[in-house]
This record gives C-alpha cells, sequence and structure tokens, in this order.
C-alpha cells in the first residue's frame, strides 16, 4: 500500500497544474411580486469539546515515522478535482479553503454552533442518538453549523471518546492541545479560517493540515452578495439540459455580516442530475405562491452540466420552492430534494416542515 502522504503530495501536484474556470452562477433574481424578511438561522454559542479518555478512536493509516510533508502558504488549487483526489481521500470545502478528509468519515457539528460531533454517517444519513455514540463512524468532518432545530444551553458533544474529527472554521479552537492517551488537537489559520485537526494518530494530522489550501476557479462561490437565482434561459418553462452528466451542489446559508458564505460544495453524477430534471419537470408550479425577489434563509445552487450547455436550478428552503433554469418556481417536494440532499448536504442545511424528507437535511 502506498504511503498515504506521497500519495496526498503527487495529487496536489497534479491539481497545481490544472487550470480551473469558474462556472457562471446564476443571474440575480427578477424584479419580484413580493419580498419576505430576511430570516437569519439562528446560532447558539458553541459548548467547549471535551474528549473523554479510555478508548482510542479508529485512523485510517498506520503508525509511522515518515516525514510529513511541509506545511506553510496553501497551494491555489482549481476545485475541479473530485476524480483526482488521492486515494482514500475526499475533498472537503469551508468557505475559500479546501482539505482532503479520509473517505469513511461522516459530517457533523464544530464549535461555534450547538451540536459539535458526528451527525450523519458517511453514506448520508443522519444519525440516531445511539450512532452518534457507538463507535460506527472512524471519524467526522465537522462545521460550526447548528446540529439541532432548538439549541439548550448546557449543549454537549454527543460523540464517542476520542473520535478523530477534522472542523472547519471551528470558532476557538485551540492552536494545539494534548487531551491525553495521544489524542492531539492541531490547528491552523488560513485567512479567516481555521482547520483543526483531532487525532490519536500524528500522521494522519499532518496529512490532513498539509493537505489544506485556497479554493480557486470553482463552480461555487464561496461568498454572494444576493442569493443565488436561476432565469437564464429564453422560454419559461425550460425544463433542463439534455442528458445531464454532472451536478454541482452550493450549499448557502447568511453570512455573519452580509451576503450568503459557502458551507459545503460536491460534485454528483449524472444519476442524481437527470433525477432531479425529471422531478422538477413533475413538480406543480408555485404561481402566485412563488417567492420572487426573496431573501434571507438558506439556498441551494444546483449547477448542472451537459452537452448541450450548462443550467442552473436554486432551492429557497425558506419558501420552500425550487425554481427551473427559466426561472419558474416550482413547489419542492421529497422528489426534488432526495437527488442533492446527500452526504454533508445533511449536516448544514435546515430542512422546511413543509417537505418530508426523513433521515436528510437537520430537522426543524
Amino acid at each position: 500500500m502506498r504511503d498515504p502522504e506521497e500519495m496526498l503530495r503527487e495529487g496536489l501536484g497534479h491539481l497545481a497544474d490544472e487550470v480551473g474556470t469558474r462556472v457562471p452562477l446564476a443571474q440575480r433574481a427578477r424584479a419580484g411580486r413580493r419580498r419576505r424578511t430576511r430570516r437569519m438561522v439562528g446560532v447558539a454559542t458553541a459548548a467547549a469539546v471535551l474528549v473523554a479518555a479510555g478508548g482510542v478512536g479508529a485512523a485510517l493509516h498506520g503508525s509511522g515515522s515518515s516525514a510529513a510533508p511541509s506545511v506553510g502558504t496553501p497551494t491555489d488549487v482549481p476545485t475541479q478535482h473530485s476524480v483526482l483526489a488521492p486515494d482514500g481521500y475526499r475533498l472537503e470545502v469551508w468557505q475559500n479553503v479546501g482539505v482532503y478528509v479520509p473517505v469513511g468519515w461522516g459530517w457533523g457539528g464544530a464549535p461555534g454552533a450547538c451540536g459539535v460531533g458526528p451527525s450523519v454517517g458517511a453514506d448520508g444519513h443522519r444519525l440516531t442518538a445511539a450512532e452518534r455514540t457507538d463507535g460506527v463512524l472512524p471519524g467526522y468532518v465537522g462545521r460550526p453549523v447548528a446540529q439541532t432545530p432548538r439549541c439548550p444551553k448546557s449543549a454537549t458533544q454527543g460523540t464517542s471518546a476520542a473520535m478523530p474529527f477534522v472542523w472547519l472554521g471551528a470558532k476557538d479552537a485551540p492552536v494545539e492541545a494534548n487531551l491525553g492517551h495521544g489524542f492531539v488537537v492541531e490547528s491552523q489559520k488560513y485567512g479567516d479560517t481555521t482547520v483543526t485537526v483531532g487525532s490519536s494518530d500524528a500522521r494522519l494530522r499532518r496529512t490532513i493540515l498539509a493537505s489544506a489550501h485556497w479554493m480557486t476557479g470553482g463552480a461555487c462561490a464561496d461568498w454572494l452578495g444576493t442569493p443565488p437565482m436561476s432565469g437564464e434561459q429564453p422560454s419559461v418553462g425550460t425544463a433542463g439540459p439534455v442528458a445531464p452528466y454532472a451536478m454541482t451542489v452550493c450549499a448557502y446559508a447568511p453570512a455573519a455580516m452580509s451576503g450568503y458564505q459557502l458551507l459545503y460544495q460536491e460534485q454528483l453524477a449524472d444519476g442524481p442530475a437527470k433525477q432531479l430534471v425529471d422531478a422538477v419537470s413533475d413538480a406543480k408550479p408555485t404561481g402566485e405562491f412563488s417567492c420572487f425577489g426573496a431573501s434571507g434563509g438558506e439556498w441551494v445552487l444546483l449547477h448542472l452540466t451537459a452537452a448541450d450547455g450548462t443550467r442552473d436550478y436554486v432551492v429557497d428552503l425558506s419558501c420552500p420552492s425550487i425554481a427551473d433554469p427559466s426561472g419558474l418556481q416550482h413547489e419542492l417536494t421529497s422528489a426534488d430534494v432526495l437527488p442533492w440532499a446527500v452526504d454533508g448536504v445533511n449536516a448544514v442545511l435546515h430542512g422546511s416542515p413543509l417537505i418530508d424528507v426523513p433521515g436528510r437535511l437537520i430537522a426543524q
């Protein structure tokens, strides 16, 4: 088996040679019939994460003493590189910073919001209380996004002892802390973003931290001044591209000061893309209940690529609705949600009581 650090160095080297081009984002909304008030997603202050002694979480690499890759200024790397990710790793993005993590890890919360700990399994399903603590996951990637609809004053971690993790954008993360029994937490700053790794495997910590890099030229902008909107196609009712072969999921929520920040991105294959086109085509138009010109809340930009061009679908989770490439809004149903609400999406976006998608999204 090849050394994982060597694979990461090779992968990053290949990526640095690639030239990324930003896929145009959807145009701004048309003049609206009504505007709803801005709704900010409530996020409570984080509880300190306590990793109890009494067990070492499973690591995906064996122990060793090989030198870690040099950790310095992150490399500018295009985001179109899911196929180039080193074997055994996947890309995770928070705002404008990307990092590679083991593919078997799940997703969850990080300091800065309540519900710190794993909440979504590696297959994308929302974990039960028992699954969060029984050690099924070898590790998780946490973001400062509330994992519960209501945050108690004394939120607890809810994770198994010494479970490895990567926190992206965690608040007040320690630069370095030894929590006992060999479990060490290390953090590094990349601009305004903090990448924090906790593990008893020193090589794993070094490898993940060394893989952090700035994201440039991707399909998902790391910040938007206004919500993403469709409406680029000339004819109303355009269902979508012919035979889409890829779909990029860009999840956004209101930023602290203004605009919308990128929470998560992922590229999916042709199957989910085709399912989305068919589901939206079958969904009932919202008509007089449309939310044109809406702002605030959480949004999903779905960028579909096909031989005949590209199209954008936009999900407004507060309305709720999904706009096709013509700008026509449709009712948001479980069939419209299931193709894209996969993997880490289910740890960063909150569902609506008006749509039924069991096991997906964060419950309201």
